[in-house]
């Protein structure tokens, strides 16, 4: 026994030797057998334990290759701006991105995700009160008039309508404040460290936030499917019980251009605007053979100006990266 005992520890020195790295799980596998029945670990044992490895994931995704290493990016109007490839997380283009600046309805993301958690029934009927009102901007449901809730989240996503995003934030059962400090909450579960909201709409200037934070609200907002398929139509019409049609279009003007047309896709995307905030567009795109972006504009100077800075960031960055999707086919 005794030297059963002395060839465990023994083994044990040569390895800690050999492995100084994993000292900590080799001083475990040679502690002593305590008292009863438990057997020491055999040797082969350990061996197997050592030579052990965590198997790989199987779809690691890696950064984008710059195939123009000398192409630092191009003049846009916005005062802020970022660029991220989707799949990896990594910048490809960035000015002013930690400077915190209002958002103006980029906010209605937020406000969506937060009274999804509700789980609604989205085909019940809701109707806009007349305390939902808000001035700014256009009101496109008649108050009173019963529509889906899913209608009233596509005026509020779809033509940025501050009506339906109050009546939103009245059906999810909290009131106006505790559903503020809810989307509080939630942009600090999601990592949204310097960002702040103040009111449901984006109305309000001291909704701030930085372009690195409205990635995290843009990723995890697109993911839920409710979000993504209101935000990717370029216009859409809803019903009253009334039998009125009131018509929407879509306030993000990317989808009607070339970016949402073969070989890209506009995946969705959120405008906002306000005199603090100028004219602001958080979009992801796809292109096929490439990876997707997340691109994020704040105070452009103008509704044109905005879609001018995407676009030209979009085409930047698909001619100046080349994406592979697994380590392998870069080996």
């Amino acid at each position: 026994m005794i030297l059963r005992l002395f060839a465990q520890v023994l083994l044990a020195t040569s390895l800690f030797q050999l492995f100084p790295a994993d000292a900590g799980q080799i001083q475990e596998v040679a502690r002593l057998p305590e008292a009863g029945p438990r057997r020491s670990m055999q040797i082969g044992t350990i061996l197997s334990f050592l030579s052990s490895s965590l198997p790989e994931s199987e779809s690691k995704e890696v950064a984008p290759q710059k195939i123009h290493p000398l192409s630092v990016g191009v003049n846009i109007a916005a005062v802020s701006a970022l660029v991220v490839d989707a799949g990896s997380g990594t910048v490809l283009f960035e000015k002013q991105a930690d400077e915190p600046r209002s958002i103006g309805s980029m906010t209605k993301l937020m406000t969506a995700l937060v009274f999804l958690q509700s789980k609604p029934d989205l085909q019940a009927r809701a109707s806009i009160q007349p305390e939902d009102v808000r001035v700014g901007g256009q009101q496109h449901v008649s108050v009173g008039d019963e529509v889906s809730v899913q209608d009233l989240i596509l005026a509020s996503l779809v033509s940025s309508d501050n009506s339906a995003t109050m009546s939103l934030a009245r059906l999810s059962g909290l009131s106006e404040s505790d559903f503020i400090v809810r989307m509080n909450e939630v942009a600090s579960e999601l990592g949204m460290t310097r960002t702040t909201f103040t009111d449901p709409t984006g109305l309000s200037p001291e909704n701030r936030s930085v372009t690195g934070d409205l990635v995290k609200m843009l990723r995890a907002a697109l993911a839920n499917g409710t979000i993504h398929s209101a935000t990717e139509h370029v216009s859409a019409s809803i019903q009253g019980v009334s039998k009125r049609i009131y018509p929407l279009e879509n306030t993000d003007e990317l989808m009607k251009t070339f970016l949402n047309e073969a070989p890209y896709h506009m995946v969705g995307g959120k405008t906002g605007y306000l005199p603090e905030a100028g004219y602001c567009l958080g979009v992801q795109i796809q292109k096929e053979g490439s990876g997707d972006l997340f691109i994020i504009v704040l105070g452009s100077d103008s509704k044109e100006g905005r879609v001018q800075d995407v676009k030209k960031l979009a085409v930047w960055a698909y001619e100046t990266y080349a994406w592979n999707t697994k380590i392998e086919d870069i080996k």
